[in-house]
């Protein structure tokens, strides 16, 4: 007869009792890790795109801000000294640089205004300050170094006076006021009209360097020469300025409407009288190099982002000026904003239109 041996408790809970086995370990950690590499790829995904974010919002605010600080300094140009016979003057300033007495002036000879970079354009800004009428005040008689003018009223010691007619002609300073007589460092013989810049006239030079906006001021620096001491970042990111006149050509006498746009320097003053406006583009980039993850070497490697090479308004047209930005080989891995507007030359349509343009 059978029996059946039954077993004390404690050995039959041990047979059934069995912890984890090797295999069963690694396929856990195979699973933990898999889950890791997944989660670190979207936090690595995740952050970039957080980076495209927040650079492109810095693209876009520093283009803003750089196109509102031009907008400000070319609607104020031209201010004291807005006349036919004023305007295309060569301007000698106290540092021995001579710079045309005009509103703006777009790629002024690289002497004068060193070349930014490649299919970049430079500016030249001149801004006066002063009180005296924007037409001129008219000069009775020169002596030496006083003239016998007007107004003598419109004028204060320390203000900077420009002289016309002239070819070629020097920023003098005011030293004093005596009844009608103005007496300045450097007098014109033969001069029939005194213009007044006010005590803190600026001459600004722009153009992109390495990428950034720079400017100089001729009143405070001699800027033929580029360099960090007399060239000063605005803007980082701006990697490129275009501008061009808004010419009014109509035949005969002018009616200050724009009918063309283009890149080429009045020479006359009825030139630039007949240039009402100036209209100016920037490109901003991404500080952000976009990347994807290569299908083939799971490496990650240049996402291209941006197609086309952005485009303004001035990039068509008989005198067109675009963005050339393809130069770079990773151009395409950065995205980028375009930025533009157009600035009446304001101190130059309180003149009307001129009868003798």
């Amino acid at each position: 007869m059978n029996t059946l041996t039954v077993l004390p408790r404690r050995h039959r809970a041990g047979r059934f009792q069995r912890g984890l086995s090797l295999i069963e370990i690694l396929i856990g950690m195979l699973i933990a890790m898999i889950g890791i590499v997944i989660m670190m790829e979207v936090l690595i995904t995740s952050e970039q795109r957080t980076r495209t974010t927040n650079s492109g919002n810095d693209a876009i605010s520093a283009g803003a801000v750089t196109l509102h600080m031009l907008m400000t300094d070319l609607k104020q140009a031209g201010y004291g000294f807005n006349s036919a016979t004023a305007l295309g003057c060569n301007l000698t300033l106290p540092t021995g640089a001579t710079v045309p007495l005009a509103p703006v002036v777009i790629n002024p000879a690289s002497a004068l205004v060193p070349a930014g970079d490649a299919n970049t354009d430079t500016l030249l800004v001149i801004i006066g300050n002063g009180n005296g009428q924007p037409e001129g005040n008219s000069v009775a008689s020169v002596s030496g170094s006083v003239y016998t003018v007007q107004a003598p009223t419109s004028f204060a010691a320390g203000d900077r006076v420009v002289a016309t007619p002239c070819a070629t002609t020097a920023l003098a300073k005011v030293t004093a006021i005596t009844a009608v007589n103005i007496t300045v460092d450097s007098a014109q013989s033969g001069a029939t009209t005194l213009y007044n810049l006010g005590q803190a006239p600026r001459i600004v030079a722009y153009a992109v360097h390495n990428g950034a906006l720079t400017s100089c001021d001729f009143m405070v620096s001699d800027c033929r020469t580029y360099n960090a001491t007399n060239w000063t970042a605005v803007s980082g990111n701006i990697i490129s300025l275009r501008a061009q006149y808004g010419r009014d050509t109509n035949a005969g006498t002018m009616n200050g409407q724009v009918d063309t746009w283009d890149q080429t320097t009045p020479t006359t003053g009825c030139g630039w009288v007949r240039t009402p406006a100036v209209r100016i583009g920037l490109l901003a980039r991404s500080t952000q190099y976009e990347t994807t993850i290569d299908a083939t070497t799971k490496q990650r490697t240049c996402e291209a982002v941006t197609g086309v090479t952005p485009a303004w308004t001035g990039s068509t047209g008989t005198a067109a000026a675009p963005f050339v930005i393809n130069g770079a080989s990773d151009w395409q891995c950065y995205r980028y904003k375009t930025f533009e507007s157009t600035a009446p030359a304001r101190n130059m349509i309180w003149t009307g239109s001129e009868s003798t343009c």
